[in-house]
């Protein structure tokens, strides 16, 4: 009688990518190792500091209520109106976000299979939530939803991310993925065309497999790397994310034949609370994000505001805001506001960070170290060009100055004023692999590196300039779990007599 026995898929890197990849393989009838770098306490790598945010289409609030009927405070209403996100729409905000860069294919790939991947989640324990603080909101008993954005993980602040985590991690670990903790991958094996294993390790070790899936993150956590490729300003950056994304995953896969994508010298860096230090663990809560800068303005140490605040929603912009802060002397910045909007601020985006507060201009400049005749010229140069009136609109913009303030301008002439000190916080590097939109590996050769698959940050090719909020844990998701599916589908078993 002859019996065919189950492939062997080694995923390394137990986050969101590798949890999935993990999952979709085992459910593909693989055996499945999964390496993780770090121990138990280190598990979810970036999404598990992320706010749980997934960016994907829906047709209506039918495909939203198929998901959840859970309601953050204050969002539960008799209605729902939620005009469609189509995939078109989800493409073509990709495509807009990072210049026309973007793999066509990743992209369409990303918007098509985002729903479904969703539903997978939610499937395997993923509880999701009606939010806040995107935009939606209650009028006359209905719910008004804007396209994209809606739904995030249940939890807390920005560590809601480990909530994903948390049922999935439970989910993988029931449905039999054998788990090696503190198991670092240190080399992808090959023979004759095809990977076979990999070394782990200090590399004196080896785990056998018919494929390997890189899930390992970007290279945002190793010094010289950033040096490289980011420049040397970026060296001593805070990281927002997990501290053992060093990149051995990438570097792997490219001495295993695997060609480069994307854009190396960018990455996602948003403004930061410069007080609160970096996650040692997944449940920790990582420097918390400074996403209120839309608010208001954002202040270098000379006194000057240097960036347009307000290009579109915050979820569009708040991860270009890090990169914005690193080019000001100092590396430093401060976020300002006055009392249309302090109390805003501080409930829903600045976490415990502490304000500096003034009751005049010159006592604000003198608080936060710029000088006084600057800061005093940069704001009233700032209130003179706003529209008059006291509305805070999405349709306001400033007028004669550089760089305007495209939208949500008003003065801030209603003292106190409200300053946070503001810093760079590096999340994950743009740069990776080139796959398929199945997670294949390609060669330089643009042909798949037989046996090899990733997903996840440690790809390029999807994110460039700056991305939609939600996008990154969809990308994890959708990608994460199509290179497990394909790696154990395309993995021929070996028949054997019994």
């Amino acid at each position: 009688m002859t019996k065919t026995r189950r492939p062997t898929i080694v995923v390394a890197g137990a986050g969101l990518t590798g949890l999935c990849a993990a999952v979709s393989a085992r459910e593909a009838g693989a055996h499945v190792v999964l390496l993780e770098k770090g121990s138990r306490e280190d598990v979810g790598g970036n999404a598990a500091f992320s706010g749980g945010l997934f960016l994907f289409c829906y047709d209506g609030p039918d495909d939203l209520t198929s998901i959840t009927e859970e309601f953050e405070p204050g969002m539960k209403a008799d209605r729902i109106e939620a005009p469609p996100y189509t995939r078109q729409a989800y493409a073509a905000e990709l495509m807009a976000m990072s210049d026309g860069q973007a793999e066509p294919r990743l992209v369409n790939a990303l918007a098509e299979r985002s729903l479904a991947t969703v539903r997978w989640l939610a499937a395997k324990g993923v509880r999701f939530t009606f939010n806040r603080t995107l935009g939606a909101e209650v009028r006359d008993g209905v719910l008004h939803i804007p396209p994209g954005q809606v739904l995030t993980c249940t939890g807390e602040g920005m560590s809601r991310g480990f909530e994903v985590i948390r049922p999935l991690l439970a989910h993988a670990e029931r449905v039999g993925v054998e788990i090696r903790w503190s198991t670092p991958l240190a080399d992808v094996l090959r023979s004759d065309g095809r990977v076979t294993g990999v070394a782990i390790g200090d590399g004196g070790q080896t785990v056998p497999a018919d494929a390997v899936v890189i899930a390992t993150g970007g290279f945002q956590a190793d010094r010289e790397l950033r040096r490289e490729y980011l420049g040397p300003q970026w060296e001593s950056v805070r990281l927002r994310g997990t501290r053992l994304a060093t990149g051995d995953g990438i570097q792997a896969a490219l001495r295993a034949g695997a060609d480069k994508a994307g854009t190396w010298s960018s990455c996602h860096s948003a403004a930061v609370d410069p007080t609160m230090p970096s996650p040692g663990s997944s449940e920790a809560s990582p420097p918390f994000p400074l996403h209120g800068f839309w608010l208001g303005v954002l202040i270098n140490r000379d006194g000057e505001r240097f960036v347009d605040e307000g290009p579109g929603p915050w979820v569009k912009n708040y991860s270009r805001m890090g990169k914005a802060i690193m080019r000001q002397p100092g590396c430093e910045a401060f976020e300002i506001f006055d009392q249309r909007t302090a109390a805003r601020v501080a409930d829903e985006f600045a976490g415990a960070a502490v304000p500096l507060v003034a009751h005049t201009v010159p006592e604000l400049a003198e608080r936060i170290g710029v000088p006084v005749d600057r800061l005093t010229h940069t704001l009233e140069t700032f209130n003179n060009a706003c529209p008059p009136g006291n509305d805070i609109s999405e349709d306001c913009g400033t007028d004669g100055i550089t760089p305007p303030k495209s939208r949500w301008a008003t003065p801030l002439d209603r003292p106190p004023f409200v300053a946070y000190p503001a810093t760079a916080g590096l999340t994950f590097t743009f740069g990776g692999i080139r796959i398929d939109p199945d997670g294949r590996v390609l060669g330089t050769d643009g042909a798949p590196v037989t046996g090899l698959y990733a997903a996840g940050e440690a790809i390029g090719g999807l994110f460039y300039g700056d991305y939609p909020g939600g996008a990154a844990l969809m990308r994890a998701a959708v990608f994460g779990r199509a290179a497990g599916h394909t790696a154990a589908t395309e993995t021929r078993p070996t028949p054997h007599l019994a």
